[in-house]
């Protein structure tokens, strides 16, 4: 028994609506600390105690995060639940006054922390003018060009047309670029473009550029969804633990967990290869370890999760020249599923009326060691068969990086968009070593590259074989030093050396130099580059080349309306000018204003008017309001949480405001209105009559129906003041001394009454 005190002992009454019969169930009642698993949790809940079976209150689960559903109630009394069945265990311990439950994992809540898909807001009408400028110089040339971009957006579509004019020594020419609207549907991972578009990259394929119709997947494009195979670890406890993944002995992932089922994502940054680890370790010490080899990589998808594009409409060339080379009709999808953990599988299909093509794409972790991926690509074209083969293997460590990329086509091999006049490659390959964290070096790596030809009549390019040795050395906190040999084993069979040394004064002015043996070429650079969006960035330089030197400058001049670019090379023989000019027009929510090009999302911030009040992108100072009260903020990645604020403590003191910060997920290239409503407070002056229509007693009470629920006392003349009101509609409720209340409203939305104006009002 339970020496906490017998609170009483009592009797129940259960009514029986058909007899009306009464019996006495004799009861204890006493107050309990309750442990769960092993664990005092430190709360305390009633107990009751009747024929042999216990009691406590049901309330107290959620406190303790156990699912209710699990449990059944007191028929007599339905605020306390039954422990007394299988499987729960019970305790009573009278030395402790605590009532000990053993519960299964499964009568937990648990909780799921995978990760949470995050929407986009839904952008606001409005739209922007990229535009870029620029002229070029030298001894015998002159061009001027000028790029411009129109983008209209609201929720989530974008209308995008680009186009290019260029004035050069040939004549002058304007160039529509690309035309397109697109639309996404952010939770089901799609997109749908109708324009100009390119194919689907995947490194293995051939890319080209059309206009029709796109439909596909978008979720490589965003950093907030993790697609690749990172392990998702899922488990139970039955008591607080936390869950480490160990991968070759390093710690990559941290999660602690409550009782009950839970599914961990463990995180975007992992990318490797090795032994895995998972341990799980409870709050009493009790430790569990699971091993298995993983192989984690971006190219290897999810298990269960699709990678999907379809293309319809006809093939363009000639994009920056011609405004409509469209020509062949054609249609591609493309597929990939992740069939497990170390398997993704896919298809690629083509067609048009000269080419087609189908491709198989295979994906595979190979243990813990490496990732392999295979593209087998048949091609038909005018009677003609033809294969291409792909194949790359790759690892990642902390410590290096290894991989090797080969490709063979056959002599007759064509992909969508081919043209006869394109260099028909034979085989490529590639084999690289980066070596890092190396004792006395730092950073080491190795390079080999090749690329070998059909020879036609028409066309003879030389095979091309470079290999390349490199280190990186940080030889202090300051200064950095590389080295780099390459040799050419193939046409005019050259070779040399690069050395290079960098000195840094602080974060923002570096110098650099460096010399190059197989030009006999030496540089020397001062350079001074801020990551502000206001700033002006410099550099200077001297080159020489054999014994003929030559001088340089160039200036970058940031500024929120926009950046300006001045380069100059000076030689006893040349001489080379260029300037470039990028901003933008953006309109929103009916303002207009020059700002910065527009490559990302942006936001208009908005305070009533206020200006000079300083705003700040998740707690970084990005600039003040202008005259209007209003600022442009720019560089809003998509699909990442913004924390845009002011600083309410400029604002006057008699002013209020709902909230000072505002959180934004943005899309690509689209606006975001953010309004910060501020109120101009004031003091109103209210006489106060009964029904009678006569004053109140001094001393009575008005509560008004704000927030903080204030309260004002009536003076002899049966006024009252209150303060600090902002235009709106309050209820106002009068206590008197007698006990009697009454209500009225007040209205001072429309904002026009003067201070010393005074509302008289009846209360009823």
């Amino acid at each position: 028994m339970l020496l906490c005190g017998i609170l009483s002992s009592v009797y129940t009454h259960a009514e029986q609506s058909a007899t009306q019969l009464v019996t006495h169930i004799e009861q204890e009642i006493s107050l309990a600390n309750l442990w769960i698993n092993g664990v005092d949790r430190k709360v305390e809940t009633l107990m009751i105690q009747k024929n042999g079976q216990i009691y406590i209150e049901c309330n107290v689960f959620k406190t303790l995060d156990i699912n209710e559903s699990h449990f059944s109630r007191d028929s007599t009394n339905l605020n306390y639940c039954l422990l007394s069945k299988a499987p729960i265990k019970t305790e009573i311990d009278d030395a402790l006054q605590a009532l000990k439950i053993e519960l299964p994992a499964e009568y937990f809540e648990g909780s799921d922390y995978n990760q949470k898909l995050i929407l986009p807001d839904r952008a606001n009408f409005g739209g922007f003018l990229n535009y870029e400028t620029y002229y070029g110089r030298d001894n015998a040339n002159k061009e001027f060009s000028a790029l411009a971009e129109l983008g209209i957006f609201h929720d989530y579509w974008l209308f995008d047309n680009q186009m290019l004019y260029r004035d050069t020594e040939m004549g002058a020419k304007t160039t529509r670029l690309s035309t397109n609207f697109d639309i996404r549907f952010p939770e089901h991972f799609l997109k749908v473009t109708v324009g100009d578009n390119t194919s689907i990259f995947n490194s293995l394929l051939s890319s080209y550029r059309f206009g029709g119709i796109n439909i596909g997947s978008d979720f490589t494009d965003r950093p907030d969804f993790i697609y690749w195979n990172v392990p998702t670890l899922k488990g139970s406890a039955t008591l607080p633990s936390t869950v480490d993944l160990f991968i070759n002995g390093v710690n990559m992932y941290q999660q602690k967990v409550t009782p009950g089922y839970y599914a961990l994502q463990s995180g975007a940054a992992i990318q490797q290869g090795g032994q895995a680890q998972i341990v799980v370790e409870d709050v009493l010490g009790n430790r569990t370890v699971q091993s298995f080899p993983i192989y984690i990589n971006n190219r290897l998808l999810k298990t269960g999760l699709n990678e999907y594009n379809f293309s319809l409409g006809k093939m363009r060339y000639n994009y920056n020249e011609e405004n409509n080379d469209y020509r062949e009709f054609f249609t591609n999808v493309y597929y990939r599923r992740g069939l497990s953990s170390s398997t993704t599988l896919g298809t690629n299909i083509g067609y048009s009326d000269d080419i087609s093509n189908l491709s198989l794409l295979w994906t595979q972790a190979i243990s813990q060691y490496a990732v392999l991926d295979y593209s087998l690509t048949a091609s038909r074209s005018h009677e003609q068969t033809a294969y291409s083969n792909a194949l790359s293997l790759s690892r990642d460590t902390s410590t290096y990086s290894l991989g090797l990329m080969s490709k063979y086509n056959d002599r007759n091999f064509k992909a969508l968009g081919y043209l006869d006049y394109i260099d028909l490659t034979k085989m490529d390959n590639l084999v690289y070593l980066n070596l890092f964290q190396v004792p006395w070096i730092n950073n080491l790596n190795f390079n080999y590259v090749e690329r070998k030809y059909y020879q036609t009549d028409q066309r003879n390019n030389p095979d091309a074989q470079i290999i390349s040795l490199g280190l990186f050395k940080n030889i202090n906190k300051q200064t950095t030093f590389s080295m780099n040999y390459f040799k050419n084993l193939s046409g005019t069979k050259n070779d040399g050396f690069s050395l290079g040394l960098s000195y840094s004064f602080d974060h923002a002015k570096k110098a650099y130099v460096d010399h190059d043996t197989s030009a006999d070429m030496t540089r020397l650079r001062y350079v001074q580059n801020s990551v502000l969006g206001e700033n002006f960035d410099y550099a200077l330089g001297v080159n020489r080349v054999g014994s003929d030197y030559s001088y340089n400058a160039y200036g970058l001049w940031k500024t929120n309306q926009g950046d300006m670019s001045l380069t100059h090379d000076q030689s006893d023989h040349y001489h080379n000018t260029q300037f470039d000019y990028r901003g933008a027009l953006v309109f929103l929510d009916n303002k207009f204003s020059f700002t910065k090009y527009v490559d990302n999302g942006f936001a208009l911030v908005n305070i009533d008017g206020y200006k000079d009040v300083d705003i700040t992108r998740s707690l970084s100072l990005v600039g003040k309001t202008n005259d209007k009260g209003y600022l442009f903020i720019h560089d809003i990645i998509p699909y990442v949480h913004y924390d845009l604020a002011f600083d309410h403590n400029q604002l006057p003191l008699e002013d209020v405001f709902t909230h000072s910060k505002k959180r934004v997920v943005a899309l690509n290239q689209r606006g975001y209105v953010v309004d910060f409503p501020v109120y101009k407070t004031k003091t109103v002056i209210v006489k106060l009559l009964d029904e009678n229509q006569q004053t109140f007693k001094q001393g009575s009470i008005v509560y008004v129906s704000t927030v903080q629920n204030d309260k004002y006392p009536i003076d002899e003349e049966g006024k009252v003041y209150l303060y600090g009101l902002k235009p709106d509609k309050y209820d106002l409720l009068i206590k008197t001394q007698g006990g009697r209340s009454c209500n009225t409203l007040l209205d001072i939305s429309n904002n026009e009454a003067q201070q010393s104006q005074i509302y008289n009002l009846v209360c009823r």
